[in-house]
């Protein structure tokens, strides 16, 4: 039960281990099953649909994991397991109350689910026997099919109705969630079943190694050699890194695989980093959607290979005109149509291709670096004079108005010039953020974005990786750029940072707007013929403007400046002190004005 303010386990009377035989009840069962199963955490909002379940994390399990992290927001929890499952690739336990706590949290479901995370999300009905619910209350918080709130996006759901099938669920459950694809799981608990007391000398225990021992699936003997010829007499190959691990093997073969076979590569905003972005081969800036040169080069092709890139169909569209196909051979190398449905549309567009391996991206990069040993091609590859490597170097790239003002290239500059590239996992990144200001030397580097494109989910995320680093001694600072709108509608999630004393810097990009959407207003004002003066209109957050750093001390998070910072010469030096202050150990919020790009009266505002 993690509940102290130093990150370390709290000693509860001394305690000893706990062992199957002291079982009393259904929910120590539970409890002891998460144990066996290295479930390390669960984030939860407490809640008396599942009370047996908290009780027994407390005096069943003791000082044993999982550790209890409290929150303040269901879809908070849901997020900080999201950001661990993005740097561990391991799934921690999320606790919801009832039908009204999963409610609260679908939101971030869909997030984890659309980003392909493995989280084992334990809910709780109450007693689905009706002669056993207390007046009003236990019929609010009872419904007969509660995982039908979120069913469409997750990877499997369980109502046990026995200790034993309790503990068989949440194996099946853990074992779904870590199989790649992976998405989150529920099971829910009834009231009854966590509180009716047990003998423990009838409940059974799996060897769970024995049920968790799973690997995803490689490639072919015969898909290797379908497309090995492909890459070894392509001359303008191009390489789609998508959905990739962390591995740092698997990280230093996809530069291996690229300069083998002198293939151009493009990576994306939306997933974590997958290669070197100062690499000669890196071949265009990333972004959320693609920039120019990426189109460009996707045109000019004559093989390209998707590793598990997101929305491929639609990157092949933009590239050509209407009813255009390419004439590229494309290969696309994934396992994620095993989740696609019909309710959501994550899974996008069928893509057009050649070839279709159903294989994890990575074990099949391995395959084919071991099954071709010839020496590398060097510069052989042909691409037009066009296709030119259009990543400058940038270090000190000024904003080029003579302003004071703060652009967002300037915080990028000044967090690289702050802190070594090396040394930082960045979280996340506003939608203004350029992909020509990215730095990714390494692994973790860059953890992409929250799958569902929604708001709100930056602050739970930068908490969840914080915890992850903190337990893997990884050296990397968390740092996370939100905007204003995103910090404000997730800030309560930084409570549980200041909490269990995780260090994390989050920069809070303020454009004083919901500025995205102005800009949609915009576009239509000009498109009806509308004044385009009127765009602000139901957007800008002001009048009063939102107290960042009251909002942020509030919540136990440290502030080094006690005033937004708006001129781009004061930046760095409030940075240091915030570096400083996380180096400390502690949870640190800083609050910049950021103008827009092309915003027209941005000047005017920041003189």
């Amino acid at each position: 039960m993690a509940d102290t303010r130093d990150g370390s386990k709290p000693q509860l009377s001394d305690q000893p281990q706990p062992s199957s035989s002291d079982i009393g009840f259904g929910s120590d069962a539970i409890a002891e099953q998460l144990s066996r199963l290295d479930v390390k955490y669960i984030a939860l909002v407490p809640g008396s649909s599942y009370r047996g379940l908290h009780d027994s994390l407390v005096n069943y399990q003791g000082n044993a994991s999982p550790e209890m992290l409290v929150c303040l927001h269901e879809e908070h929890a849901v997020s900080i397991a999201h950001g661990y499952a993005k740097i561990t690739g391991k799934p921690i336990a999320v606790g919801l109350h009832a039908n009204v706590g999963l409610m609260h949290a679908t939101m971030a479901i869909y997030n984890a689910f659309t980003d392909r995370v493995p989280m084992v999300i334990l809910g709780a009905t109450g007693p689905l026997d009706a002669t056993k619910r207390r007046p009003w209350i236990d019929w609010l918080h009872t419904a007969t099919d509660q995982a039908a709130l979120i069913r469409h996006f997750i990877k499997f759901d369980d109502q046990p109705h026995s200790p034993n099938a309790a503990i068989a669920s949440l194996v099946h459950a853990t074992a779904a969630a870590s199989t790649k694809p992976c998405a989150p799981v529920y099971v829910c608990l009834d009231l009854s079943l966590q509180e009716d007391e047990v003998d423990p000398t009838t409940l059974h225990f799996p060897d769970t190694k024995r049920y968790l021992n799973i690997t995803p699936p490689g490639p072919s003997s015969e898909d290797v050699s379908r497309l090995l010829p492909l890459l070894q007499n392509a001359k303008r190959t191009l390489f789609m890194f998508g959905r990739m691990n962390n591995s740092k093997t698997c990280w230093q073969e996809r530069i291996q695989l690229a300069e083998r076979y002198d293939a151009k590569v493009v990576t994306d905003l939306k997933q974590t980093c997958s290669f070197p972005t100062d690499h000669p081969l890196h071949a265009s800036q990333p972004g959320v959607f693609l920039a120019p040169e990426t189109l460009e080069l996707i045109r000019s092709a004559e093989l390209i290979v998707s590793w598990d890139w997101v929305d491929l169909a639609g990157a092949l569209q933009t590239a050509h005109e209407p009813g255009v196909e390419p004439r590229s051979k494309v290969v696309h190398v994934s396992l994620d149509a095993a989740l696609h449905n019909g309710w959501s549309k994550d899974h996008f567009g069928l893509p057009l291709a050649d070839m279709t391996i159903r294989a994890d991206p990575d074990k099949a990069l391995s395959a084919i670096l071991k099954a071709d040993d010839a020496p590398a091609k060097g510069n052989k590859s042909e691409w037009p004079d066009s296709i030119v490597k259009s990543t400058p170097d940038m270090a000190g790239v000024p904003n080029g108005t003579g302003s004071e003002g703060i652009f967002m290239t300037d915080v990028a500059n000044a967090i690289y010039s702050t802190i070594p590239p090396e040394e930082i996992c960045l979280v996340r990144v506003p939608l203004s953020w350029k992909g020509v200001d990215l730095r990714t030397p390494g692994p973790l580097a860059f953890m992409g974005m929250d799958g569902g494109a929604g708001i709100g989910s930056g602050p739970g995320q930068v908490v969840g990786t914080s915890l992850a680093l903190r337990e893997t001694s990884s050296k990397l600072l968390p740092v996370a750029i939100l905007g204003d709108g995103d910090f404000s509608m997730g800030s309560s999630a930084l409570w549980t940072a200041a909490r269990y004393r995780l260090p994390l810097l989050v920069i809070v990009a303020n454009n004083g707007s919901y500025f995205n959407d102005e800009v949609h207003q915009e576009r239509v004002a000009k498109r009806r013929g509308r004044p385009v003066e009127n765009k602000w209109i139901g957007m800008r957050l002001d009048d009063p403007a939102p107290d960042i750093h009251r909002m942020a001390e509030g919540l136990g998070c440290t502030t080094v400046s006690s005033v937004q910072i708006k001129k781009a010469s004061e930046l760095r030096g409030v940075l240091e002190q915030a570096v400083q202050a996380v180096r400390d150990g502690k949870p640190v919020v800083v609050d910049v004005q950021v103008l827009p790009e092309g915003y027209s009266s941005a000047l005017e505002k920041a003189k």
